[in-house]
């Protein structure tokens, strides 16, 4: 019988679904901008769980241009 492991296994790192990180900035809208630079943010220090929830909000925005 073998023994037991007593510490813990390394993470298990799952892939990105590439739909969750959908959505265009509409040209002209300063929320969307805002947003995808936030999205890039959230991608660079690797809070992937941010980078979907932004992504939702730019999928999901009324785009408003501003002239």
């Amino acid at each position: 019988m073998s023994e037991p492991r007593t510490y813990p296994s390394p993470p298990v790192e799952l892939p990105i679904e590439p739909w969750l990180l959908e959505g265009e900035p509409a040209p002209g809208c300063k929320v969307c901008t805002a947003l995808a630079r936030e999205r890039e943010e959230a991608l660079a220090c690797g809070d992937r769980s941010k980078a979907y929830e932004v992504s939702r909000e730019i999928r999901n925005h009324r785009h408003v241009s501003t002239p």
